[in-house]
Formats: structure tokens, C-alpha cells, sequence
């Protein structure tokens, strides 16, 4: 049987990765159901998350994740911008050969499953793999305070905005895919100014597409 913290992460993944959107409804009676548990451990799960930002729960208990607001949206990215910036300065002077490799391989999963949606293939499959591109820069910046804050943004407000964005057309993200190059080119030639510069662009621009998103719906 699983603990309420690890249940609490479990459908934290789920919304980092797209298989639960901005939005989605929460049951309690299926989770209990699918982690084997009495509804105890998952309402306890469900205000660890509303603390975290990532679901709402309504008056009766309803759990739902977090559509965001564009307040919400514009301070998270704001200060996301800043932080994985300073991450990517600072992994210029750790990532090793091999992590770039690694981080090119994570770059062509992303603009392949991001671009599969153009020819209309369902799939949030990007999701993950934009995160294990933003995660393996994060490691490598071999901070781990800087890290943890990281981890801690990329688990509320952040998580469901690009959830929510998953529902974009993928076009508008296609600037996303040339951003990404433009970091691992920085990153590649041990340019710490430009690999912080390309990410802060890269995040800030990203926050644009969503707000725009979000303004036009």
C-alpha cells in the first residue's frame, strides 16, 4: 500500500507528463481503487497537491487540476526564467559529452512528438520529454538548492501551464523547438553567458505563447 506522499507523486508525474490535463477531474473513488487504498491516504495526497498548487478542490471535495490563472502563469515563468537560466550558466562548466548527447537525443523525441500533432497524432508525449531536457540542464548545474527550487516550481503552477498548453496548436510551439537548439549550441560551446541568455529567451517566450494562448480562448 502506497503512502499518501507517494501517491501525492505519483499523480504529480501524471500531470508533469500530460496523461492528466488543466482541468481533468479527480476521483477519489477511482484513485482509491487503482492504488489498492481507503480514500484516507488520497484526500490527504489531494491537499498536498491544492498546497502545491497543482489541483483545486471545490466546496464538496472535488479534486480538479489546476487551470491556471495568467497571474499565476506570468509570476511562475517569470521567476522559472531566472532560475534555469542561472542553471544553464552554471551547467557550462559541469555537463559532460555525454550529457549533451543525452540532451540532443531528449531535443529530437521533443520536436518529433511535438510535430507528430501537426499530422494530427494525439499525444502529450513532448510533455515528458521537454522536461527531461529542462531536468538534465538543472542537474547539471550541480547546484543543489538551486535544484530543489527548480523541482518545486516545475511541481505547481508550471506543471499546469504547460498541461494546459498541450492543448495548443502545435505550431505556436514550433519557436520552441529552434529555442531548445540555440541552448544546446551554448551549452556545446562551454558559452556561459549565451547558454543563460538562450534559456531565459526560451522561457520568457514560452510564457508568451501561453499567455497569448490563454488571452485568445
Amino acid at each position: 500500500m502506497r503512502s499518501s506522499t507517494e501517491i501525492a507523486e505519483e499523480i504529480l508525474r501524471r500531470i508533469q507528463s500530460g496523461r492528466y490535463l488543466a482541468g481533468d477531474p479527480l476521483s477519489q473513488y477511482e484513485l482509491a481503487d487503482e492504488f489498492k487504498t481507503s480514500r484516507t491516504p488520497i484526500r490527504e495526497a489531494l491537499r498536498f497537491l491544492e498546497a502545491r498548487r497543482a489541483i483545486e478542490l471545490t466546496s464538496t471535495g472535488r479534486a480538479i487540476v489546476t487551470v491556471p490563472s495568467a497571474k499565476a502563469v506570468r509570476e511562475a515563468f517569470q521567476i522559472r526564467a531566472e532560475l534555469e537560466g542561472l542553471a544553464a550558466q552554471l551547467a557550462v562548466d559541469w555537463v559532460q559529452d555525454a550529457d549533451l548527447a543525452l540532451l540532443s537525443q531528449h531535443q529530437t523525441d521533443y520536436a518529433r512528438t511535438l510535430r507528430s500533432r501537426v499530422r494530427g497524432v494525439d499525444g502529450v508525449e513532448w510533455l515528458q520529454h521537454n522536461r527531461d531536457f529542462h531536468d538534465l540542464i538543472t542537474v547539471a548545474s550541480h547546484n543543489d538548492r538551486l535544484r530543489e527550487l527548480i523541482t518545486e516550481l516545475h511541481g505547481g503552477t508550471t506543471s499546469s501551464a504547460l498541461s494546459f498548453a498541450s492543448k495548443m496548436p502545435p505550431r505556436l510551439m514550433e519557436e520552441n523547438i529552434q529555442q531548445h537548439e540555440d541552448i544546446i549550441h551554448a551549452l556545446m560551446a562551454r558559452n556561459a553567458a549565451a547558454a543563460r541568455e538562450a534559456m531565459v529567451e526560451h522561457v520568457a517566450r514560452t510564457m508568451h505563447l501561453v499567455l497569448d494562448w490563454m488571452s485568445a480562448r
